[in-house]
């Protein structure tokens, strides 16, 4: 067999698998995976009300946000930030993706070598975290909120105002301010 007809037998099988695809109604998928989310919350100690709180409250997000939601109170963003929400009725994020959903919120809850940021004071609030050595465009995070930051030991992150200009450093990792005005700051990059 010639190259040329390998490479479109390779095409032809590729555009049949993505046709394959294609034909699975969007609206099934998204009925299953919010079920799963449901199933999710309500396996995390989650009432029925506090579900659908939660899930409204992700909806509000999605609909000024480019992502998509992988878990009950998650969101991944099209940047590549992961922006996870409080249930309702706690002042701390916590994963109900994992095993240990059900544990109790904890204040400061940020992985290892992440930057955190916090919509309120004292690590409280919705929790934005920051991964990738890159700017990260905020939208709609403003007023007093706060930051760990638990990257690579001594990695300072820096933040920037919609000129791209350096208002802030932050020290050295591991690092957390309690109180930090985020309405001056439109862009952080976490390295």
């Amino acid at each position: 067999m010639s190259l040329l007809k390998r490479y479109a037998s390779l095409a032809a099988a590729a555009v049949a698998v993505v046709s394959v695809g294609l034909a699975v109604p969007a609206s099934a998928e998204t009925t299953h995976t919010q079920a799963a989310f449901g199933e999710q919350a309500r396996a995390a100690g989650l009432t029925r009300e506090d579900t659908e709180a939660l899930q409204a409250k992700v909806d509000r997000y999605l609909a000024r946000h480019d992502g998509r939601q992988v878990a009950a109170n998650e969101i991944a963003l099209a940047d590549g930030a992961t922006l996870t929400v409080t249930v309702p009725g706690e002042r701390y994020v916590r994963e109900l993706s994992t095993s240990a959903g059900s544990r109790a919120a904890a204040q400061w809850e940020c992985d290892n070598e992440y930057f955190c940021m916090y919509r309120q004071q004292l690590g409280m609030g919705d929790r934005l975290a920051l991964y990738y050595c890159q700017d990260y465009a905020l939208q709609d995070w403003t007023g007093e909120g706060s930051y760990y930051n638990l990257q690579t030991r001594g990695t300072q992150a820096l933040f920037k105002n919609q000129n791209r200009n350096v208002i802030h450093t932050t020290p050295g990792a591991p690092y957390g301010n309690p109180s930090y005005d985020w309405t001056p700051v439109w862009y952080v990059r976490p390295c």
